[in-house]
């Protein structure tokens, strides 16, 4: 009774239409006159989107009030309306002339410097034009006097301090001419101040006799800006006299706002209580019928006798409520015995025994137990009598009885519960299953038991046969027929010193017997090539020097020139795996070999190249000479093919996977070693060794 309820649970206590209850608690609202106070902003915003647009309220509002609603709601938003817009946006924001904006703007930006620069002829031709009765050609002559340019721009800075004026005396004449200018176009200000500039000046010709600008509704407006820029709070009475809105229906509103946002509750007897008293209003003459008042009367009579907690006899409480007497009396004694004489006792058996016994062989009372109630009642004892005996029933006998019970009961639904009893009472620690075990149990036992079909969807049973599939498929790739495979993952670095010897180990514990198993992997493998790397590369390096040498010696046929281009690329070849070092980087050992082949074999050309050119101009040219002369036609050969390979080969290391990719970054990073050291290098060596190159020549 005293408990607050929102109209909902008012409407579904009392079993009445939602729709007519929140009527009355609204009604409820406005009747008491609630104390609340509404912005603009939050008013404007519930009308335009919670009550025009609903079919129940919109119908109530015509379009000029919808559009009126529409322009508070437009300049009650304090973004907007503290928003520095240009002459365009403000003509097109209050729907007037552009030129009317930029005349009210020119109250604004006659009280500033302007930006721009004027002839005295068009500062005079201005002045004439303000103020007509000036006499501008005495002002023409007094200005030239002073040795004026009337021809030459000047600002309004300079202008008042060759007149010896004050310059907020030039700025009305410079802003009328900023007004006739394209620098108008710049000019801005706020809505508010907008309308500040046009109330505050209503007084001149040009904004009172103007038909577009309408002060009324100006002073409107700018009530409404204020007020939301200040965040004012409005009761319905205050905004009512603000808007012009009928103050009736602004409490109506304000009534919608509070029974909408702030969800009203009200008790039981506060609802009951107030439709009793404004059963006679307009409002609510048409819902209370005479029937619906004796009822709520009632109503009113029981919550205040609860409140009071008064208590009724039974001959009270029958003519109170209309039961019959007899009906009464027989509660009253039902009463009397639960709760007062409460130690009258009686068991379930003893009950039991006693409808059997007594009620279903009386000739008057028989005909109360029908022949199921009775099936049932000797069901029930029958299970009283084992219960107590501690006779034990199978799922299928515990099924015979209960089925004599109930139908809603199945007979996989005991299977089940004889199944869970097991698993909590009868579950053995040590049993094992493996997950295999497990999953082919699922499949091939589970799932075509009907028992567990109501519990296994069909997501589920996808999941099982996919599981059963995947474990097969998997142990395919583990099990085989001579070998198994094991995976083993560890944290260390791929190469490095703790993981050779950790393979090591590894290898000794496993024993050495190679055919017994089989270590394979990145690791492994570098592992292995570590232990022969030494020699390897010694002798790829020696034997890639060795050939090179013969093919240059045999072309230049010298001793000393194949030494040099040799030893240069060899340079270069161990500068590229210094610098990788260096910058922390690593290389495969097959990348190592392979980057010593091809830069060997690639490179050598851009040396052989430029060492031509050299010999070749050294019969004509002193050493400087001809330096120059062979830079001037190799170099572009060199940069060109170069250029190609280093720029190829670091797109694929980009793009390449793993030893691929060390390949090319490596070769890239030779490449460019053995270019830089040839361009920089070679000529100072074939300089330094000129009279040991190129005496046999010369003679």
């Amino acid at each position: 009774i005293t408990k607050k309820m929102t109209s909902s649970e008012m409407a579904k206590l009392f079993g009445l239409d939602l729709k007519m209850v929140d009527e009355l608690y609204q009604y409820y609202i406005l009747v008491n006159d609630s104390n609340l106070k509404l912005t603009i902003p939050e008013f404007t915003n519930f009308i335009l989107t919670e009550v025009v647009t609903n079919s129940d309220y919109g119908s109530s509002f015509t379009p000029d009030q919808i559009e009126q609603l529409k322009l508070m709601n437009t300049f009650s938003n304090v973004d907007l309306i503290t928003k520095n817009m240009t002459t365009q946006d403000l003509a097109n924001l209050f729907g007037i002339d552009e030129n009317l904006v930029k005349q009210v703007l020119l109250l604004k930006y006659s009280q500033k410097e302007s930006t721009n620069s004027y002839t005295i002829e068009q500062f005079l031709t201005a002045l004439q034009k303000i103020n007509p009765s000036i006499d501008i050609a005495t002002l023409k002559g007094k200005i030239e006097a002073l040795g004026l340019d009337t021809t030459t721009p000047y600002t309004e800075s300079e202008l008042a301090s060759a007149l010896k004026q004050d310059p907020k005396t030039i700025f009305p004449i410079y802003a009328y001419l900023d007004l006739n200018s394209d620098v108008s176009n710049n000019w801005s200000a706020t809505p508010d101040e907008f309308i500040y500039l046009i109330l505050t000046n209503s007084d001149r010709e040009e904004i009172k006799n103007n038909e577009n600008i309408n002060l009324d509704k100006l002073n409107l407006l700018s009530t409404i800006m204020k007020s939301s820029i200040n965040h004012t709070e409005f009761t319905s009475q205050e905004l009512a006299q603000v808007t012009g809105i009928n103050l009736d229906s602004m409490k109506k509103l304000y009534t919608l706002y509070q029974s909408v946002k702030t969800n009203p509750t009200l008790t039981p007897q506060e609802f009951v209580q107030f439709i009793l008293s404004h059963k006679q209003d307009s409002m609510l003459v048409n819902y209370i019928s005479q029937d619906t008042t004796q009822k709520l009367n009632l109503i009113n009579q029981v919550m205040n006798s609860s409140m009071a907690n008064k208590k009724y006899n039974s001959y009270e409480l029958s003519k109170l409520l209309g039961i019959d007497l007899e009906r009464v009396n027989l509660l009253y004694s039902l009463y009397q015995t639960t709760y007062i004489n409460h130690n009258a006792t009686i068991s379930v058996k003893e009950l039991v025994n006693f409808l059997l016994n007594d009620v279903s062989k009386n000739d008057e009372y028989k005909d109360s137990i029908s022949e199921d109630q009775l099936t049932k009642l000797n069901a029930i004892n029958q299970i009283m009598n084992d219960s107590i005996n501690g006779i034990s029933y199978t799922s299928n006998q515990m099924y015979n009885h209960i089925r004599s019970l109930t139908n809603d009961i199945e007979k996989n639904m005991i299977n089940l519960v004889y199944l869970y009893y097991g698993s909590n009472n009868q579950y053995n620690q040590t049993w094992e299953m493996t997950i295999e075990n497990f999953v082919n149990f699922l499949n091939d036992d589970i799932l075509s038991d009907e028992r567990f079909e109501e519990f296994i969807d069909g997501d589920m049973k996808t999941n099982i046969i996919d599981a059963k599939k995947t474990i097969k498929e998997v142990k395919k790739m583990l099990v085989g027929k001579n070998y198994s495979r094991i995976v083993l993952n560890t944290t260390l670095q791929q190469e490095s010193k703790k993981t050779f010897q950790f393979i090591k180990d590894m290898k000794k514990q496993l024993g050495m017997n190679l055919d017994d198993f089989y270590v394979i992997g990145n690791s492994p493998m570098a592992y292995e090539m570590s232990q022969t790397f030494q020699s390897e590369l010694n002798f790829i390096t020696i034997l890639t020097m060795f050939a090179i040498f013969v093919v240059v010696a045999f072309t230049f046929k010298s001793v000393i020139i194949p030494s040099i281009l040799v030893l240069i690329i060899q340079c270069a070849v161990y500068l590229t795996m210094g610098i990788l070092s260096f910058t922390g980087d690593n290389v495969y050992f097959i990348s190592l070999l392979i980057v010593q082949s091809i830069l060997m074999g690639a490179t050598i050309d851009y040396a052989i190249l430029y060492t031509s050119y050299y010999l070749e101009n050294r019969k004509k040219l002193d050493r400087k000479e001809a330096i120059k002369a062979s830079y001037n036609q190799s170099i572009h050969t060199i940069l060109t093919s170069s250029s190609i390979l280093i720029i190829v080969t670091l797109v694929i290391a980009n793009f390449a996977s793993a030893i691929a990719a060390k390949i090319c970054k490596t070769i890239s990073a030779g490449t460019l070693c053995s270019t830089i050291l040839i361009l920089l290098l070679l000529p100072a060596v074939l300089a330094c060794f000129d009279r040991f190159i190129t005496r046999k020549r010369s003679k």
